[in-house]
């Protein structure tokens, strides 16, 4: 991937940032690239570790994907909430696309049935991991699309067959 001043990037730990500069390797020093987020976090990489931890934004084909996986009718997980905690951290910290629409997916279907007997709502760092997915991903789809965030979750929660999707918020007040 040729990292190039003012491309957009994707940081699995921090989301997409924006490749701010580049320096060149002095002596002992090796060539490294700066990223800035929107938050103001600037990250600085060398060439060869940011090389392995960045990918480009996700392309429309990618996207097709990514609805295919929201649409995508998948039996509810049933592992112990242990196993299923360890593999949606891995997928939210993974950063790929896909995984986090799966992320998504399993998590708002789980919240919307939780008042089902057989299901349970999500656990606090559930929900935590899930809101990072959710957020993630949405803000992937709008950089993709030149679309505000707001529609891009708007887009994602559609296509999991949502009617009324549960806040985003962590600190909205639910009584």
């Amino acid at each position: 991937m040729s990292l190039s001043v003012g491309d957009r990037v994707v940081y699995a730990s921090h989301g997409i940032g924006r490749v701010e500069s580049r320096q060149s390797g002095d002596g002992d020093l090796p060539e490294s690239i700066t990223l800035v987020f929107e938050s103001g976090l600037r990250v600085s990489l060398p060439l060869a570790r940011a090389g392995e931890t960045l990918r480009p934004l996700a392309s429309e084909p990618e996207l097709d994907d990514v609805r295919r996986t929201l649409e995508a009718d998948v039996a509810a997980p049933t592992e112990p909430w242990a196993k299923r905690q360890r593999s949606t951290q891995e997928k939210v910290v993974a950063g790929h696309v896909i995984g986090l629409a799966e992320v998504v997916r399993d998590s708002l279907r789980r919240e919307l049935v939780a008042g089902g007997a057989s299901v349970r709502a999500l656990g606090p760092s559930e929900r935590e991991l899930y809101l990072r997915a959710r957020k993630l991903l949405a803000a992937e789809i709008a950089a993709c699309r030149g679309i505000e965030a707001a529609a891009a979750d708007a887009w994602i929660v559609q296509h999991v067959g949502s009617e009324q999707p549960p806040s985003t918020d962590s600190n909205q007040n639910t009584s």
